[in-house]
């Protein structure tokens, strides 16, 4: 399967259905809609693509925590493409993204995404929390200077 990742110049309908149906299931559509980060010019919009359909996606914001000037927001995998290491792939691009900038990443990781992000050299920086209507979630961070597993 060819995934062809792209960097995207705006959020677009089809990343906000993308986020809902994975991120916000039996909630309203417009949950997934992260106001002041999706219309942030700084903010970075990441696609997966598989021919023309957007498979997968993130959103990387400037908003500092610790040594982290950027964060993770809105990470969405197609349920047909899981477990083909889209989320990782992701994750890669916007560690590389993150490295040219000198700078570290955090985010609040599912519990269903830990071990992705724990491969990906992230750790855990909270004990675990929910976000309410949302679910369990761990703060996880990651900086330039810390391996991956696959490094090490």
């Amino acid at each position: 399967m060819m995934v062809d990742f792209r960097w995207l110049d705006k959020m677009d309908s089809e990343h906000l259905d993308l986020r809902h149906r994975v991120l916000r299931v039996g909630r309203p559509r417009e949950t997934a809609n992260y106001p002041g980060v999706d219309d942030d010019p700084r903010t970075k919009f990441l696609g997966a693509f598989s021919g023309d359909r957007l498979v997968g996606c993130s959103t990387l914001q400037f908003d500092q925590k610790g040594s982290a000037k950027l964060r993770i927001r809105g990470m969405a995998v197609d349920s047909d493409f899981r477990g083909k290491g889209i989320g990782s792939d992701l994750v890669k691009i916007l560690q590389d993204f993150a490295s040219e900038m000198n700078t570290g990443i955090w985010c609040n990781a599912r519990i269903k995404a830990i071990s992705m992000y724990q491969r990906s050299g992230f750790t855990i920086q909270s004990d675990l929390f929910e976000i309410e209507e949302v679910g369990l979630h761990y703060r996880v961070q990651w900086n330039p200077d810390q391996q991956t597993i696959e490094e090490a």
